[in-house]
């Protein structure tokens, strides 16, 4: 008689025969809800959800398990009534968080009578519920959730009545990151409806379905001790479609996220609870009164945590490990791909130079192509045949000169000299010092003015360094979009000694030299405010306004500089303190605009006052509003 007692009670779940107010039979039978930590806490849990337990309380709270996790609960409600959940948390790092979860109700060993009162044998009785979750972090620090929810009731060896049940339930979770003040910070609100599709299920002749509940939760974290411990206080308004109101109010003391200690209030009854934390185990128990009766006794609950797997720090660490891999990659198959189409462009422009008779363009040439790939077999067999063809032309062109002069012993005395310097103008264009170069064919050119490879040669120079110049002033401004100010300069005025009297060339280094130096001394610039070296810092934009009087920006900070620095030591006198407080009587009055006249008078006299420029700023901010 017991059980079926208990049986009826069940199936009349929160408010059983003797409720009032016609409230009985409204809740689903697993309405307790599942976790020791959250029916501690009196079940105000809906804004705080954060392990695998959340798939029943607050879905979205999924987003907040920090790494894979597995929940077991475990409760004796009254004669051998058995409540049990198992629910597991996956997180990813960018597909949101995923859940899987059953909880059971279920009572066996009722005794069944026929209308004789013969014995029938027993039955049982057992309710399933199946939950697939998912949760998402959505902008502006909001997370959202929704829980599929299977029900299964069935009764065994009792004409096998069993039926299903499947419905839908919703969640949010808005947890702010943007205040600075420490009042503002760590609270919470939760926002969790239950069957927005209900769930029915066929009890015989009628249909039981699931009533819409709403609970709305909002929490409050204060660290203390530096971080070590930390309290928790949270409340729950709980509205459920065919019963009154209830509120839920809990409070959980963590002691170095190790030992936590719960108190809370269920609606009707104080609840209690405990936990332990240890490596990746947390135990938790809670004790109290079942919500809705004071008949039956005060039951314990024991949840067991199991958390494993990397943590989403974790699988940052990881991913951003794999982007910087992949992005390595890309860089290098980019740089190959470059390399190949640098030497494919080199050899192409090398073998046209050949065919041409400019040898020592084609040397030149080969050699990039050798310094890219020391290997390349045919660059250098190439640049072998361009040596021997060039030598030989000069050879030739000083054989012809020595055999025509009449001095032969000045003759022979050029061709040496000659050779001297051409091979050292050779050695210098190697080494890409191409002043040092021209300088020396040049020197030759002088004694043999006629020969062609001596010419040709002072040509390559010269496109070598116009080919140099533009490389240098395309890497001085890659220096320079990554932040590096020092590099870029150096490589423009590389490039500057390179650029020789080609005006063009000349302006536009000195254009980019100038953008250059004025970002270079914005950055310092507010990097010395930033830190309150606001001396140094005025002096900095100064320099930067020498390079460009209207830049915005440095216009701005060098006002801000001044202010700090000047505004404190720009004391009124007595007329002038009247005409400000004339301004404020204007301002109080709500007449913003006559208020901000009067007082840029005053900036006139005293352009950095910082009473005055913060009355302005405020009386522009309500115009701004009105």
């Amino acid at each position: 008689m017991k059980k079926l007692f208990v049986l009826i009670s069940i199936l009349l779940l929160n408010i059983p025969l003797w409720a009032q107010d016609g409230q009985g039979g409204t809740e689903s039978n697993l309405s307790y809800g599942f976790g020791a930590r959250a029916i501690g806490l009196g079940q105000a849990f809906t804004s705080l959800a954060d392990d695998p337990s959340a798939i029943t309380w607050n879905p979205a709270g999924l987003e907040h398990v920090y790494q894979q996790s597995i929940s077991l609960f475990h409760s004796t409600l009254f004669e051998g009534t058995l409540y049990d959940f198992m629910g597991y948390a996956y997180p990813t790092l960018h597909l949101g968080t995923f859940g899987l979860a059953v909880g059971r109700i279920g009572i066996g060993g009722i005794h069944h009578t026929g209308p004789g009162n013969e014995d029938l044998g027993t039955f049982s009785f057992e309710e399933y519920h199946g939950y697939f979750s998912y949760a998402k972090r959505l902008p502006w620090d909001v997370t959202a959730g929704l829980t599929v929810h299977a029900v299964r009731r069935g009764w065994s060896n009792l004409n096998g009545e069993v039926d299903l049940g499947v419905g839908m339930d919703f969640g949010l979770l808005y947890m702010p990151q943007f205040f600075d003040s420490p009042f503002l910070q760590d609270w919470a609100l939760g926002l969790s409806v239950r069957n927005l599709f209900a769930p029915q299920v066929n009890e015989g002749v009628d249909i039981d379905k699931f009533p819409l509940g709403v609970r709305l939760g909002i929490s409050k974290k204060i660290n203390f001790l530096s971080g070590s411990n930390q309290l928790i206080a949270l409340f729950d308004a709980d509205y459920s479609q065919y019963r009154d109101m209830r509120y839920h109010f809990g409070a959980e003391y963590r002691f170095r996220d190790f030992a936590m200690l719960r108190a809370g209030y269920d609606g009707r009854y104080p609840a209690f609870g405990a936990g332990i934390k240890y490596s990746v185990f947390q135990i938790d128990y809670a004790f109290g009164q079942l919500a809705d009766t004071d008949i039956l006794p005060s039951v314990h609950r024991v949840s067991l945590t199991f958390n494993f797997g990397i943590t989403r720090d974790e699988m940052l660490a990881q991913a951003e490990t794999e982007r910087q891999a992949e992005e390595e990659k890309l860089i290098a198959a980019m740089r190959e791909k470059d390399r190949q189409q640098f030497i494919h462009t080199h050899i192409a422009n090398a073998d046209s130079f050949f065919k041409e008779g400019k040898y020592l363009d084609a040397i030149v040439e080969y050699q990039q192509v050798i310094g890219q790939d020391a290997f390349n077999k045919r660059a250098t067999v190439m640049l072998d045949s361009a040596e021997n063809k060039l030598n030989s032309q000069i050879e030739q062109e000083q054989n012809v000169a020595v055999q025509t002069a009449l001095d032969k012993d000045r003759a022979e005395a050029n061709r040496k000299f000659v050779k001297a310097h051409f091979d050292k103008g050779r050695l210098y264009l190697d080494k890409k010092q191409y002043m040092e170069a021209l300088i020396e064919f040049n020197l030759a050119k002088e004694r043999a003015p006629n020969e062609t490879s001596i010419t040709s040669a002072i040509q390559t120079t010269k496109r070598r360094m116009s080919e140099e110049t533009s490389r240098l002033i395309q890497q001085g401004r890659q220096e320079f979009k990554n932040g590096n100010y020092a590099k870029a300069l150096g490589l423009l005025a590389d490039a500057r000694l390179l650029g020789g009297d080609n005006q063009a060339i000349q302006t536009e280094i000195e254009t980019l030299s100038k953008r250059i130096k004025l970002q270079e001394n914005i950055q310092k610039g507010m990097s010395l405010f930033e830190i309150g070296q606001y001396d140094e810092a005025t002096k900095v934009f100064e320099q930067a306004l020498q390079i460009s009087p209207e830049n915005p920006l440095a216009k701005q900070y060098y006002q801000k500089s001044k202010i700090e620095t000047v505004g404190k030591s720009q004391p009124m006198d007595a007329a002038t303190e009247r005409q400000y407080l004339q301004g404020v009587d204007k301002f109080v009055k709500g007449k913003y605009k006559n208020a901000i006249t009067i007082w840029e008078k005053i900036l006139k006299i005293h352009p950095y006052n910082k009473k005055v420029l913060k009355a302005i700023e405020s009386a522009r901010e309500r115009l701004k509003k009105e």
